[in-house]
């Protein structure tokens, strides 16, 4: 499946080469689709080598990605209210600093544009959630405008217009300890020691409890029992890359790295019974340190880290063209290289398949995406030729089954008109009969009656019997 959303790496990766923007102006805000904005910055002190400003174009897809671009895209005519307000604010405002709030599951990237009268921030904000937030806040982090709303009661967090925004879920980025690590791998439930455990008022098993109450319940309790064992079932099928996962807030990609780096199997079951050993514990530590000696060196270093685009192969079909003699053929594959996934840091699990390396990770991300987008694009122009071929050929067969129609009515129209000619006196006998019989008043039942008699007496005029 084809990456579509950026981790962590990614973004840090991203902010610390987006950082070379700051200081340039910005000249306007052009909205692509609901989701998808672009930002058109200059600076006036750079010079092109055609003598021109140095101009940047921006893209920002709320949720999904973030990157400068070197290829044009169509806008919408009519700006959206979104973009309206961010013209208002930012437009001709400077680029004072662009930087990532958090480094969990919940993180977002922060711009800040400074104003004559208060400082302007975007924030592009991720959750754990399906649906993502971006919004803009002024100096003190009070929401301006957003483009979704999101309200959390358990966990207290409202991000919604003239709300301060929760810069306090954000967690601060912190380097994993020794101790830290082991209490994660060592602290997975098992669901089997606590079953037992789970015992109404009167010693019962709950589930069995649970059971009883079905029929009168309708099959209410049913379905949570079900819930329950499909959740139970999950834990006991624990490994150790969603538990590193979980415990790191890397992501399953990076946790699998980091396992891979250590020299250990990501898909080792992780369990009360079964836990790793100190020893095992301690190279997982280093490795884990080692990718965070990278991360700390992306955020608060000089490293400008570099892009990664990983290709698979796609075979589009066999071609047999004959050779020169015609005695034999040369089978040819035709095969695509498709873009699949992309990195600022090339993972262990995908040093053995085929990549193309960028200097920086924000050129690696425009190419992967404006790639993305072309295929997109060449599969609904495919989509749509395909759909017009098929409504064409449908057409076509029915034209030709119409045809096929009137040609079978004319050959039984011609055959008609010869066996008229054929026997023209015996036609010519019977409509002098027919119209006798009707100049007579007879009725047509009465005709129909008289044409069976005739019939059975063998006349040929009233037809074979």
């Amino acid at each position: 499946m084809v990456k579509v959303r950026m981790n962590t790496a990614d973004v840090a990766a991203e902010v610390k080469c987006l950082r070379r923007l700051i200081g340039m102006r910005c000249s306007n805000v052009y909205d692509l689709s609901p989701k998808t904005y672009v930002f058109k910055l200059m600076n006036s002190s750079g010079v092109t080598e055609s003598g021109e400003s140095e101009k940047v174009l921006l893209l920002v897809e709320s949720g999904v990605r973030l990157h400068t671009t070197a290829y044009t895209r169509d806008k919408k005519n009519t700006p959206s209210g979104f973009t309206l307000k961010l013209r208002k604010h930012i437009r001709t405002r400077r680029l004072e600093d662009v930087r990532q709030l958090g480094y969990d599951r919940f993180f977002g990237r922060l711009f800040c544009f400074n104003s004559d009268w208060v400082q302007m921030r975007i924030i592009l904000y991720w959750s754990c959630m399906p649906k993502e937030i971006s919004c803009f806040t002024d100096s003190e982090f009070t929401v301006l405008t957003l483009l979704r709303s999101h309200r959390d009661d358990d966990k207290g967090v409202a991000i919604m217009s003239r709300h301060r925004y929760p810069t306090e879920i954000c967690r601060v980025f912190e380097r994993t300890t020794v101790s830290k690590l082991h209490e994660a791998l060592t602290s997975s439930k098992d669901p089997d020691n606590d079953e037992p455990d789970n015992v109404n008022k009167d010693g019962n098993n709950a589930s069995d409890a649970s059971k009883g109450k079905q029929g009168g319940n309708k099959g209410g309790k049913s379905s949570e029992l079900s819930k329950n064992t499909s959740d139970s079932s999950r834990v006991k099928q624990a490994t150790l890359k969603i538990v590193l996962g979980e415990a790191l807030g890397y992501g399953p990609a990076l946790s699998e790295h980091i396992i891979l780096d250590a020299g250990l199997v990501p898909n080792t079951k992780v369990s009360k019974d079964k836990k790793l050993d100190d020893d095992a514990i301690q190279v997982l530590s280093t490795a884990v340190s080692k990718f965070e000696d990278w991360l700390q060196d992306v955020i608060l270093g000089d490293k400008v880290p570099e892009g990664y685009i990983l290709m698979q192969k796609k075979n589009l079909g066999k071609d047999c063209p004959p050779s020169e003699s015609g005695s034999s053929s040369k089978v040819i594959t035709s095969v695509l290289h498709i873009y699949d996934e992309f990195c600022p840091l090339l993972l262990n699990q995908f040093k053995s398949r085929e990549f193309v390396k960028f200097e920086t990770f924000d050129e690696a991300l425009d190419e992967f995406y404006s790639k993305i987008e072309s295929q997109r694009v060449e599969q609904q122009l495919k989509a749509k030729e395909g759909a017009a071929f098929q409504k064409l050929n449908k057409i076509r067969v029915d034209q030709e089954n119409r045809a096929q129609t009137l040609k079978k009515e004319v050959d039984r129209s011609v055959k008609m008109a010869e066996l008229i000619e054929y026997n023209l006196e015996d036609v010519d006998a019977a409509i002098s009969a027919v119209r006798v019989a009707l100049a007579n008043r007879m009725s047509w039942e009465d005709l129909a009656r008289m044409v069976k008699e005739e019939k059975k007496s063998g006349n040929p005029v009233a037809g074979p019997n």
